[in-house]
C-alpha cells in the first residue's frame, strides 16, 4: 500500500475561546483499534493495518498544516491488544507556531460538536530529510511530548514531522509484507522526540497471539 494519494475522511470544527478561535480535524470515524498509553520509554500505540494508515495519514496532515490541531481521540479503542494497564490516552499533533496553550485543551475538546465533513488526500512524505542537519547540536528542528488532559500532545516543526513521517510511511507500506513473510515479526514505528521530555514515541503492529500466549 502507498500512503500518498490515500484519501481521509475527516470533521473539521472550528472552536472559538474568548478571542481566540482554533480549527479542529479529526477522523469522521473513531479508531477502534489504536490504544495509547504510556509505556516503559514514551507512549507507545498498538495499531493494526487501518489505525496505521489513519495515524499516518493524520500526521502528514499536520505537517502541512501549521494552523490546526489534528485531534485522534483514542480512549475508547479496543484494549486488546496492549502491553501496558496504564490509562488510555488522546493524540493531538501540532505544529509549534501555532502557539496552542495545552492546558487550554480540555475546554477546546469540551466544545467539539460534530464538525463540517472534508476529505483529506495524503500528499506522503515526499522530501528526504537532511539528517546531518537534525543531528548538529545546535539543531532546534525537534519534536517535543507532553502528556496534558488525558492527551499526548506531539509539538513541532514541518522538518521535525517530517522526520517522525518517514518511520510511519515504512509502517504502513512495508510492514503488513514483513509480518505477512515472517509471523510474529516485531514491525514498529520509532518516532524520536526532544530527549528532555520521552525517547520516543512507539506506534507497533498488534499481533494478538503474542500478547495471549
Amino acid at each position: 500500500m502507498k500512503l500518498e494519494g490515500e484519501r481521509w475522511r475527516t470533521l473539521v470544527s472550528t472552536v472559538r475561546l474568548g478571542r481566540d478561535e482554533y480549527r479542529v480535524v479529526q477522523p469522521a470515524q473513531p479508531l477502534s483499534h489504536a490504544p495509547l498509553y504510556e509505556g516503559y520509554m514514551g507512549v507507545e500505540a498498538s495499531v493494526d493495518k487501518a489505525s496505521a494508515l489513519t495515524i499516518a495519514m493524520a500526521w502528514e496532515f499536520a505537517m502541512r498544516s501549521p494552523r490546526t490541531l489534528v485531534y485522534l481521540p483514542l480512549r475508547q479503542s479496543d484494549v486488546e491488544c496492549r502491553w501496558s494497564a496504564g490509562p488510555l490516552l488522546d493524540l493531538v499533533l501540532a505544529h509549534h507556531s501555532l502557539g496552542f496553550r495545552l492546558s487550554r485543551w480540555k475546554q477546546v475538546r469540551a466544545r467539539l460538536r460534530g464538525g463540517r465533513p472534508h476529505t483529506v488526500v495524503c500528499q506522503g512524505f515526499q522530501r528526504e530529510p537532511d539528517y546531518r542537519r537534525l543531528r548538529h547540536k545546535d539543531n532546534r528542528d525537534l519534536l517535543r511530548g507532553e502528556i496534558v488532559a488525558d492527551t499526548v500532545f506531539v509539538v513541532g516543526s514541518r522538518p521535525a514531522f517530517e522526520v517522525g513521517g518517514q518511520a510511519l510511511r515504512e509502517l504502513v507500506e512495508d510492514c503488513p509484507r514483513h509480518m505477512h513473510e515472517s509471523p510474529g515479526t516485531h514491525c514498529c514505528a520509532e518516532i524520536n522526540e526532544d530527549r528532555q521530555n520521552w525517547n520516543w514515541m512507539h506506534v507497533v503492529y498488534c499481533d494478538k497471539h503474542r500478547v495471549h500466549a
